[in-house]
């Protein structure tokens, strides 16, 4: 299995957006990542100490699948829309750096 490509983003939700947020969130990975060759996952993780900020992670086989996704009808409505939502928003495409797998990762 190849390194593959990331995207990412930092969301601070508005107070009492959450499961508003989630929700959406969910809908438009589903929406839009499904029917795109080289879609592997994705993840939407929440902050223990700061329940309204997320981290979202999505797992691509290369850059070319990513960037279809991101190109694709529905992308830019979703991300709008699940946007409008938050305070603050920080995102970007990543490839990886580094990576560790310890005991409990299998394999």
């Amino acid at each position: 299995m190849t390194e593959g490509k990331w995207a990412s983003g930092r969301w601070q939700v508005k107070e009492g957006k959450t499961d508003e947020f989630i929700q959406r969130w969910s809908d438009w990975l589903n929406r839009t990542s499904q029917n795109i060759q080289g879609f592997r996952s994705a993840r939407l993780l929440r902050a223990e100490d700061d329940p309204q900020r997320f981290t979202s992670v999505s797992d691509w086989e290369d850059e070319a699948s990513r960037n279809a996704w991101q190109s694709s009808p529905g992308y830019r409505e979703g991300f709008e829309s699940v946007g409008e939502l938050c305070d603050e928003f920080m995102g970007g495409n990543f490839e990886v750096a580094a990576a560790f797998t310890g005991p409990a990762g299998g394999s």
